[in-house]
């Protein structure tokens, strides 16, 4: 009786990358060596794949850190063959990710009528104050509340306003521009 003893390698997906999370991840596209006998299956641990094309695959990765891997193996005549894997790492974002939007508008439309700040952090907000021209606070929250463009129940008036956050223990000031 004589044994045939196949080999497999893997194929080209036997690698790993690293993706920093200060954003959305754009979708991003892998590839193993294609054969018209061969049949393609893939899996991946998180995401989403979002196009499928036998030897390629396009595939939208979460917004959270952590260790994601794609898997491929193939068939050929019923019998598996070529096996390959590929790792990915999300990691946290090393920057502060907070975005202070400069002007609103809290009139009648419903559009930018609530002045809030954005971005990937703003649950670790501690503290946000509004002040006037004049130096009168005239909003305060310790979370990232919306302001409403209103003191004491009365509209403000249209101008420039100063912005105190203290994130963590870091204090930002802007300037917030409101028109009606």
């Amino acid at each position: 009786m004589k044994w045939l003893l196949f080999i497999l390698l893997p194929f080209s997906l036997l690698a790993q990358e690293t993706y920093i999370n200060c954003g959305d991840i754009p979708p991003q596209n892998y590839q193993v060596s294609f054969d018209v006998n061969k049949t393609y299956y893939w899996s991946i641990s998180g995401g989403k794949i979002i196009s499928n094309n036998n030897n390629s695959i396009a595939i939208q990765w979460p917004d959270s850190i952590g260790t994601y891997t794609i898997y491929c193996y193939t068939t050929r005549f019923g019998c598996e063959g070529d096996t390959s894997y590929y790792e990915v790492i999300i990691e946290d974002c090393p920057n502060i990710q907070l975005f202070f939007p400069n002007t609103f508008t809290p009139n009648s439309d419903p559009y930018n009528s609530l002045y809030y700040i954005k971005g990937n952090d703003v649950g670790d907000i501690v503290y946000i104050a509004i002040y006037n021209r004049w130096g009168e606070r005239v909003f305060e929250a310790e979370e990232n509340k919306g302001w409403d463009g209103t003191y004491k129940g009365t509209k403000c008036p249209i101008g420039v306003y100063v912005l105190n956050v203290l994130y963590k223990d870091i204090r930002f000031v802007r300037q917030i521009h409101l028109i009606r």
